[in-house]
């Protein structure tokens, strides 16, 4: 099962329930293993739903205004490549 989040005004992860509110790129998709326990899911492109391996920050980058996002593992290493392993990245997802 999957369900999309979003960040609001206070920084509070919030259920989205109106997706004409909420800013497209701002939404984060989480995958719910174990009944209990929620994971991101990757964002390349919307369409993968890959539990995500690495947080990337692309806005670090030059010419980049994209924010930061979550990629899966195939899709971490394909961007590594492209970038020729200089994209910004936090491996330690809770």
């Amino acid at each position: 099962m999957i369900i999309k989040k979003f960040y609001d005004k206070n920084g509070k992860l919030r259920i989205v329930k109106n997706e004409a509110i909420v800013h497209e790129n701002s939404i984060i998709r989480f995958k719910i293993l174990n009944k209990s326990k929620e994971w991101p899911c990757c964002d390349f492109h919307g369409k993968c739903t890959g539990k995500a391996y690495a947080e990337v920050y692309p806005f670090l980058m030059k010419n980049n205004k994209r924010g930061w996002s979550y990629l899966c593992r195939r899709h971490y290493y394909n961007e590594q490549k492209r970038l020729k392993w200089k994209l910004p990245v936090c491996l330690n997802l809770e």
